[in-house]
């Protein structure tokens, strides 16, 4: 009886283990294969570089709420860096966030934001939505003998995760503050 105790708290232990899993998402006019642990995916990565971040920060400013993408890669020891870009590919068209023609490193990595975005329902309306959203972007790294590798990162932010975001930037003031 003991032995059977046993095995029912292990067998319940490994159940609430996160579980490796795959997941196509479109891009394009085509579809590429993450590797998600829960409900976050593994940092992607090549012989090249890995990503280290990539995600949403907030910035506030004069009472105004905004938005910006922030990437980290840490390139291999052999790597040197010409051109950083990174493009939102969620939808069927590329758009460029960043391209970075002097890229430095620092600390073993490569850091850059996209510029400010006003956080509001009209500029980012996937921040508002009650639904999941999921985001994929393309990096690609020019090296200075031309030589090119891109990787594809997927980010995903829950219901409850947006909202918590909101709940982070607060309310926007109408007016400015005084000083």
């Amino acid at each position: 009886m003991r032995n059977i105790i046993w095995l029912v708290i292990l067998l319940g232990f490994v159940g609430c283990a996160h579980q490796e899993v795959t997941e196509q998402i479109a891009v394009g006019h085509g579809s590429v294969t993450f590797k998600r642990i829960g409900s976050e995916f593994a940092k992607a990565e090549n012989d090249r570089f890995a990503v280290v971040e990539a995600g949403l920060t907030t910035y506030r400013t004069a009472g105004k709420n905004f938005v910006r993408w922030q990437f980290t890669i840490r390139p291999r020891p052999e790597t040197q860096l010409a051109v950083v870009e990174v493009e939102d590919v969620t939808r069927r068209r590329p758009s460029l966030l960043i391209k970075d023609e002097h890229p430095q490193i620092d600390e073993l990595q490569w850091t850059q934001q996209c510029p400010l975005i006003r956080a509001t329902p009209a500029l980012v309306p996937w921040l508002f939505t009650p639904l999941e959203s999921t985001h994929v972007f393309r990096i690609t790294v020019t090296e200075p003998d031309g030589k090119r590798s891109s990787v594809y990162q997927a980010t995903r932010y829950s219901a409850d995760a947006k909202k918590k975001f909101r709940i982070l930037m607060g309310p926007e003031l109408q007016n400015r503050p005084e000083n």
